[in-house]
């Protein structure tokens, strides 16, 4: 899918500087000739070099004493020379920036700016190569330029345009009209090509650069080469700065499902035992070698946050634990990591209400692709991932005027096949039942047992209430919620209603007086219909039950603090 990311320029037809910061072997010549091959434009060749140059003395070019000699080291002047009549396109390599001012930009011009890079492995096997014939020294992170190009991301903000060389070469026209676009100016449909050979506006070092790119008429997809891999710890320090450079702002479909816009900048916590730590969200991963990757081998839990306190949190994390002993998990985290992990996370987001946290632990890391856990060396890793999520909300459930739902023809899983108590992360079973849901138009679906009773739904579990008596399946076949055991526990007995937990048919759902469903994530959600059977308004057991459930998650005795009583945040400035 094509990559640029970054807002348009107001207005057009007017002069127009385009700034192109670029990284080595980007498809940034290859820009600038297209760009030559307007009408109205007039390009110029990296003119910050001399400035490079003269203030890093240790950077080897063969051709050094031309460019001083050709170019004034003044990169002040030379950004306050830029501009004129039309369109002026300026290539520049990031790196050539260092120690300037963008405000030194020519007063009075407009300018635009746009971040050309590419993935660094591809970066690197090209790069490499010239370095191997003595066009430059050796390659490092300073001389590739993705801390620079960063850099100057993080100045100039959301004004510059970020394109992936490697998309501009397989779809050019795409990704010209979105450059034209953001520069306020008419795509051209001479910019698709230009005459082979060197051009007027090529710097002197074109010698040495720019032999493939001379023998082009157009965009060309580069052909992958093979990777040096005495340069592999190289590659491993740009990668972080590229997927930087790659973050991609939410689009407006995402942003319209997410339960807060606030969901589109949070802090994941990520990590080994012992290790790991809070990264943006965009940057937030595990390995593609990770057991939850490789087999979906996994444990979970979701949390609530209600008013500065973790409701029910010894609860899930007893869980989480016992699902991974049943899972035989190894070097696993500790209780103490855990809650330190969930703390941080929290604050650091500033999250103490209507804040759902996904608690993931798996396996761990393998050294090879497999399914076998002997390959999982490395200890589990563990995801904490937090947001902004009121108990109704998009990604939740209608809690007053209640949901409707249907039977899914996926059964529950039986013991036999795999446990259900396990709260494990392999939920094609439910994934499959809610596609059910979804094709209906509805919230959930119920899912039956191999024996035809009703278990719970594809994400909650099933309450319905009969002559006043409230009634819920046995937990042979589903996993036996914490909001569950609070309703069955604490709040029926509180309000003197019976409760029963018995193997219950769907036609005695159909015919209910009153179904609820219960979950951590939407907390007790009236069912009004299901399978077109009608079961009407939310009733007055369900109303009491909710009530009844709000008042439970302010209580102490079922909650914990996001931070334990006897500690508090360190200060890590205190001996700045």
């Amino acid at each position: 899918s094509l990559f640029v990311s970054g807002p348009p320029m107001a207005g057009s037809g007017e002069s127009v500087v385009i700034h192109c910061w670029s990284l080595p072997r980007t498809c940034s010549t290859s820009l600038m000739y297209s760009f030559a091959s307007r009408s109205d434009a007039k390009c110029i060749d990296e003119p910050l070099y001399a400035h490079y140059l003269s203030s890093h003395p240790e950077v080897y070019r063969v051709y050094r004493s031309e460019v001083m000699a050709a170019q004034s080291a003044d990169g002040a002047s030379v950004l306050a020379s830029l501009g004129g009549a039309g369109v002026t396109f300026v290539k520049h390599m990031a790196k050539h920036a260092a120690g300037l001012d963008l405000k030194a930009l020519r007063p009075g011009a407009r300018h635009a700016h746009l971040l050309l890079f590419r993935r660094p492995a591809r970066t690197l096997a090209s790069y490499a190569s010239r370095a191997a014939d003595g066009t430059v020294g050796d390659v490092t992170l300073e001389e590739l330029g993705y801390p620079q190009l960063v850099s100057l991301a993080s100045q100039l903000g959301g004004a510059a345009l970020r394109v992936d060389g490697d998309e501009l070469a397989d779809e050019p026209e795409a990704t010209l009209r979105a450059i034209c676009e953001h520069c306020g100016i008419e795509f051209q449909e001479a910019m698709l090509s230009w005459e082979a050979g060197p051009k007027a506006c090529d710097g002197l070092w074109a010698p040495y650069w720019y032999g493939a790119v001379h023998g082009s008429t157009k965009f060309a997809a580069s052909p992958e080469k093979p990777f040096p891999f005495g340069l592999y710890s190289l590659l491993e320090a740009a990668t972080p700065f590229y997927e930087s450079l790659r973050r991609r702002e939410a689009s407006s479909e995402a942003v319209g499902l997410m339960p807060s816009p606030r969901n589109r900048e949070l802090l994941v916590w990520v990590g080994k035992p012992g290790e790991g730590g809070l990264s943006p969200r965009f940057a937030a991963s595990v390995s593609p070698f990770d057991s939850a990757v490789q087999g979906g081998d996994a444990v979970w839990e979701g949390l609530r946050v209600y008013r500065g306190r973790i409701f029910q949190f010894k609860d899930h994390l007893a869980r989480l634990f016992a699902s991974a002993k049943a899972l035989k998990f190894e070097r696993c985290h500790t209780e103490a990591q855990v809650r330190a992990a969930v703390a941080s996370t929290l604050i650091a987001n500033g999250m103490t209400d209507d804040a759902h946290m996904r608690l993931t632990l798996t396996r761990g890391e393998k050294c090879t692709s497999s399914m076998n856990p002997k390959f999982n060396v490395y200890g589990t890793t563990l995801v904490v991932l937090a947001e902004h999520k009121p108990v109704v909300s998009s990604a939740t459930y209608d809690n007053d005027a209640g949901v409707s739902l249907v039977t899914a023809s996926q059964r529950r899983n039986p013991p036999q096949c795999l446990d259900s108590k396990i709260h494990h992360n392999n939920l094609l079973n439910n994934i499959l039942a809610k596609l059910q849901a979804n094709h209906c138009g509805a919230a959930d679906a119920v899912m039956l047992d191999v024996d035809g009773y009703v278990s719970e739904t594809n994400a909650t579990n099933l309450f319905l209430v009969k002559n006043g008596a409230v009634i819920t399946p046995t937990a042979d076949h589903c996993l036996p919620g914490h909001t569950r055991a609070a309703v069955i526990h604490h709040l029926c007995p509180d309000l003197g209603l019976a409760c029963l937990e018995r193997r219950v048919s769907l036609s005695e759902f159909h015919a209910a007086d009153e179904v609820f469903t219960t979950g951590t994530m939407g907390a007790l959600t009236p069912v009004r219909e299901i399978d077109g059977r009608l079961i009407g308004p939310p009733g007055p057991v369900t109303r009491r039950l909710q009530l009844a459930f709000r008042d439970l998650t302010t209580n102490p005795l079922f909650s914990d603090p996001i931070l334990p009583d006897d500690a508090s945040p360190r200060d890590d400035d205190e001996d700045a």
